[in-house]
């Protein structure tokens, strides 16, 4: 997908970015913005069109950005919150370009992209077809407001002796958590594990406060809207990571229309089903949700640990 930049010349936007957690060490941790004094600062005009300072590992200041022409996937949890970016909209700057296969340009149209579409045509056009009547909650493309994430504060892991917990799970994904009300300061357990509401579904902080990476959440998310479904235990948060080069040209290619056609039962088109047998096998690999409950938009109606 070709982009006009601000300079004027145009460059290939990956709708994908796969990112480890060694690349994001090797990048060195965020100051700030870089500021008139080429100093770093906390706040400038439009983050979207200002350049970042990092530190790398051998202690050198590096300035790059503007995130308008990077993307929000250079960014890790810890740089997104020294940025001042909140969850909701690091994950509007995640989700536009796994949608779009494009970069958001400023803060117009970042603040434009955490609400969620207002009608089927304004859906169609952001999303694609079908999320607009669709049943299941978590096949839909996920809009979290920041106040739900404002309402609690994930504390750490349920065990055993916290709280009438069971025993100890080792994959996290079957484990729930403890969380702190921030009006009563009232301590209680989730009600809800990691695979009913997934990684995607915490604040930044949360996520760090649980020992989750950035290569962990953005694979989450990215399974999320491209997948339409939770990541479900350790296991297939390792194999998501990086899928096969044959399966990361058709998510390229496709983007969500490749887990709709699954998911609605619909068969690839004859010259394609061959073509294609990779990534339908690895869209089709985790058994999708069947339980029919009644449609609401995403934001009202998804069961979560952070909001």
């Amino acid at each position: 997908m070709l982009m006009t930049l601000k300079d004027g010349y145009e460059a290939y936007i990956d709708r994908c970015v796969f990112k480890s957690e060694d690349d994001f060490r090797a990048d060195g941790p965020v100051l700030g913005w870089l500021g008139s004094d080429d100093r770093p600062v906390e706040s400038v005009a439009d983050r979207l069109t200002a350049q970042i300072i990092s530190r790398r590992p051998n202690g050198h200041l590096d300035v790059w950005g503007p995130l308008s022409e990077t993307g929000f996937e250079h960014l890790s949890l810890d740089d997104a919150l020294t940025l001042g970016f909140t969850t909701t909209e690091y994950q509007a700057g995640l989700r536009h370009r796994l949608l779009r296969g494009l970069l958001l340009q400023n803060e117009e149209e970042l603040s434009a992209e955490t609400e969620p579409p207002a009608d089927e045509w304004e859906a169609a056009s952001r999303e694609g077809l079908g999320d607009w009547t669709e049943w299941n909650p978590v096949r839909r493309v996920p809009y979290p407001l920041e106040a739900g994430f404002e309402r609690n504060e994930v504390i750490g892991w349920a065990a055993a002796n916290m709280l009438g917990g069971e025993d100890f799970a080792e994959d996290r994904f079957h484990r729930e958590t403890i969380v702190r009300d921030r009006d009563t300061g009232a301590v209680s357990r989730s009600g809800v594990r990691l695979k009913e509401c997934g990684i995607e579904s915490l604040s930044l902080r949360d996520a760090l406060v649980l020992g989750f990476t950035t290569s962990d959440y953005q694979t989450a998310l990215r399974v999320r809207i491209l997948e339409r479904r939770h990541i479900v235990d350790e296991a297939d948060l390792e194999t998501s990571r990086l899928p096969p080069m044959a399966v990361r040209h058709g998510l390229e290619t496709y983007g969500r229309d490749c887990s709709y056609r699954i998911g609605k039962g619909f068969l690839w088109t004859r010259e394609n089903w061959e073509k294609e047998r990779a990534l339908r096998e690895w869209v089709s690999r985790v058994e999708r949700p069947r339980t029919m409950k009644p449609i609401s938009r995403p934001w009202e109606d998804l069961p979560t640990l952070s909001f």
